[in-house]
């Protein structure tokens, strides 16, 4: 392979882009019911109010950093599954997953504790009192949905690697359908049940997290080509080797995936110190950005699978047109985002907010304009989580977490501090960073995946920097 000069370049084939696209296709379908259940959250909490809006997106806010750190550092099963398979070890995929399974059961348990206490920790993070206490209950019902959310990630990254997505969209379908109709029943106390308000939208989706759990857990056991190798057998001993080998490659994208989606948890905060309506237009803004973030993120999980599987079977060539076929997808679909968000953004804003509230106007003239920069950072956000995908495929984790955490939490909070403050341009010049940081990252990572390939078609690097089965 080291003839080919042209490795780290590639053009993707047609029929490589259909591929990649067939795959991340029903993952983006179970992406979309997934980000659908709390997008149906904050519609519940927008319904309720739009005080429940702030105060239930702020408990989001603290609850989303311990989810994702989880989801990044579980998020690494699926490549070591899919580098198991292409090395024809099916039995390391299955070691990957029962410690999977123990690891994301452990962090659920451990990250209750700071969601049972979450009132006192947003006091201590400067948020409103009146805002903070309304928000504890919600905090308190999501703390005992933690657990399950964990389990499923393994599950679903376990069916990921193996090429497998009918599984997991089947599970966040049902899920969804419960939560649609158990958000209006439990919130509005429906059917002579008591009303829980906003502590019962938490306490419908920790239900919905265990139906998920449940039902995946059971297509595993029973359906090929997952029940062939046993799958939960003694799942409760612990690999040493195993367990070692996801933490030592899974905690620094942990570690990035945590940067990112602190950043933003970090930007509401910040936001919220101008008001009730700054911090309802920033939830809005966000989960708008989360749900289009969807389609690239489905194409960076099918990549990291490809890429993982090819890496794995030692065949470069399929390494760097799976991951250049990713990066090329990403940038088709950022434009066509990017438009799409422009032409629609203040109707976008208003599917979340109640007309006649008294603070919508105030709202929804925030709304407006970090959607249009939202539309803007379109084709950085695309390739960065493409990107980094790629390298987590090759297991290459750690330098990236250190490029995400100095564009995020420098770069973008910092710029973003400077501009609402300093310069006083307000709330959404906050919003306004976070897009510049996520731009110099897709620049850095997708330079890094490029040289990545030209150092290994030259003999100057290895394919994987760490093999799961040493």
């Amino acid at each position: 392979m080291s003839g080919e000069a042209l490795l780290p370049f590639t053009r993707p084939t047609l029929s490589l882009l259909f591929e990649i696209g067939r795959f991340a296709l029903p993952i983006c379908i179970a992406q979309f019911a997934s980000i659908g259940i709390l997008t149906a959250d904050l519609w519940m909490m927008g319904q309720l109010s739009t005080f429940d809006l702030a105060a239930g997106s702020l408990a989001v806010r603290l609850y989303q950093p311990f989810y994702f750190v989880s989801l990044g550092l579980l998020s690494i099963i699926s490549a070591l599954v899919a580098q198991s398979l292409g090395a024809e070890q099916p039995e390391i995929a299955r070691r990957v997953f029962r410690q999977g399974l123990i690891l994301s059961a452990g962090l659920g348990l451990c990250f209750m504790i700071p969601l049972l206490a979450g009132e006192t920790i947003l006091l201590t993070l400067g948020q409103s009192k009146e805002i903070a206490t309304h928000a504890r209950n919600f905090l308190f019902w999501s703390a005992f949905g933690l657990p399950a959310s964990l389990i499923f990630l393994s599950m679903r990254f376990f069916t990921t690697g193996h090429g497998e997505t009918r599984p997991q969209l089947n599970a966040t379908l049902v899920g969804l359908g419960f939560n649609l109709c158990a958000n209006p029943i439990l919130a509005h106390g429906l059917f002579g049940l008591p009303s829980f308000g906003l502590g019962g939208i938490a306490l419908a989706t920790s239900l919905t997290y265990i139906i998920m759990c449940l039902y995946l857990g059971l297509m595993i056991k029973i359906k090929k080509p997952f029940a062939a190798t046993q799958p939960f057998k003694r799942w409760w001993a612990v690999d040493v080797p195993i367990m070692k080998k996801i933490i030592q490659i899974g905690w620094p994208n942990g570690f990035l995936v945590m940067s990112e989606t602190g950043m933003f948890s970090v930007a509401a905060f910040i936001i919220g110190l101008f008001g009730a309506s700054s911090l309802a237009a920033a939830a809005i803004s966000n989960q708008i950005a989360a749900m289009v973030f969807m389609i690239p993120l489905s194409v960076a999980q099918a990549c990291a699978v490809k890429v993982g599987r090819s890496a794995g079977a030692g065949n470069l060539h399929q390494v760097s047109q799976y991951g250049n076929g990713g990066l090329f997808l990403g940038c088709l679909m950022a434009i066509l985002l990017t438009g799409m968000i422009f032409i629609f953004a203040e109707k976008l804003g208003f599917l979340f907010i109640n007309p006649t509230d008294s603070l919508s106007a105030q709202t929804i003239a925030l709304v407006v304009p970090m959607l249009l920069i939202t539309a803007l950072f379109q084709l950085g956000d695309s390739l960065q989580v493409i990107a980094t995908a790629n390298l987590r495929g090759l297991n290459d984790t750690k330098i990236p977490a250190f490029y995400g955490f100095i564009c995020f939490w420098i770069v973008s909070l910092g710029s973003g501090v400077l501009m609402a403050f300093w310069l006083k341009w307000g709330p959404v010049a906050v919003w306004a960073g976070l897009g510049l940081g996520l731009t110099l990252n897709a620049i850095i990572l997708v330079t890094r995946w490029w040289r990545r390939m030209h150092l290994v078609n030259s003999g100057h690097a290895r394919l994987l920097n760490v093999s799961v089965n040493n």
